[in-house]
């Protein structure tokens, strides 16, 4: 773990926040996300000390070098990535990634874009089963999305125009990445248009898990907001739904809304927001789950309900797509700071 703390405190030392980089925020869980990255991977998948390199290399890849907006900024990571390969594991860069490229030539970061770690290959498994691997080639990862793509247009009645290429992968990968992960969160940061909403949808689909979005309309205001919260959140925490709940910065239509947001990242739930007899209907209806059999065992309503705020975070993957133009992102930022404390950031390129 030395060297994964060394990653963790050069980018603290040397990518530094500036009013154009203000999501240029890192902390332990940062840290945290990366082993948790590196813990999806089962035992029997690795088989070589290479495959290991390159699993810890492509999460914090995905954890650090997702978010960067520089390609000076982009260049330093790679370059100490290199290095830690190099003096930590004892091991020759070109060498461990040598499958990357064609050529006799260096690795190159724009190789490493071929970096590739998921669960998706196998979509037709369900949860445990869908093992977390390297993924052979780009090509065999674009034939499964094609296939899943179908199956997605095939069952929703609004159509999905998506084009498979390489850009769009990345994502789309990135963004599943975050969709296995216990509490994954995601801040997808890009243009209007750049496949941000598209692509956490393909990425739910392939994962088996519901979208939920909130349809704005000209009366939609706080109490609407907060009856589809309680709606939400009582799919998740009491019948187990696994779900994505997708919001863009244009259904803020209230700053309320990004409040509620930033406590359910942070804690799992918005304070007050179940009037008490909505609270006992909880209470009641997680019981049988947390007795599992035992009726004679007893709860008290306290633990229950943290057991429904477990099951909301467990099953409750919050995505945040916000475009970077203007001064809202960057107030939201500092306003709502689990929107970088708890959210893995993917910054969409122009």
């Amino acid at each position: 773990m030395l060297f994964m703390f060394n990653v963790y405190k050069k980018a603290i030392k040397n990518l530094l926040p500036t009013p154009a980089k203000s999501h240029y925020i890192f902390n332990l869980r940062d840290f945290s996300r990366v082993i948790h990255g590196c813990l999806l991977i089962k035992k029997q998948s690795i088989e070589s000390k290479h495959e290991m390199i390159r699993l810890f290399v492509h999460e914090v890849f995905r954890v650090f070098y997702d978010r960067l907006v520089e390609d000076n900024d982009r260049a330093w990571l790679f370059n100490l990535m290199k290095h830690i390969v190099k003096e930590h594991f004892k091991e020759a860069f070109d060498s461990v990634f040598a499958h990357l490229k064609h050529e006799s030539t260096p690795v190159t970061e724009e190789n490493m874009r071929s970096l590739f770690f998921g669960d998706y290959m196998s979509p037709e498994l369900e949860g445990d089963e869908r093992l977390y691997v390297e993924i052979p080639s780009l090509q065999q990862f674009g034939d499964v999305v094609e296939q899943c793509l179908d199956e997605y247009n095939q069952m929703h009645k609004t159509r999905m125009n998506l084009v498979v290429f390489r850009y769009m992968l990345e994502h789309l990968s990135r963004i599943s990445r975050i969709l296995k992960q216990p509490e994954g969160n995601a801040l997808l940061v890009g243009m209007g248009g750049s496949g941000r909403q598209s692509l956490t949808r393909l990425a739910a689909f392939m994962a088996k898990m519901c979208v939920f979005q909130p349809e704005i309309s000209k009366t939609y205001g706080t109490n609407e907001w907060r009856e589809d919260l309680k709606s939400l959140l009582k799919n998740a925490g009491v019948k187990g739904l696994k779900t994505v709940f997708l919001i863009t910065d244009a259904q803020i239509k209230e700053e309320s809304f990004l409040e509620d947001v930033d406590s359910v990242l942070n804690t799992g739930e918005v304070p007050n927001l179940f009037a008490p007899d909505e609270k006992q209907e909880i209470i009641e209806g997680v019981r049988p789950v947390v007795q599992a059999g035992n009726k004679h065992e007893e709860l008290s309503p306290l633990a229950l309900f943290a057991f429904f705020v477990n099951c909301c975070k467990e099953n409750l993957h919050i995505v945040v797509a916000f475009s970077p133009i203007g001064d809202a992102f960057r107030n939201r930022l500092r306003q709502f700071p689990s929107l970088i404390n708890c959210c893995t950031i993917d910054w969409f390129q122009d």
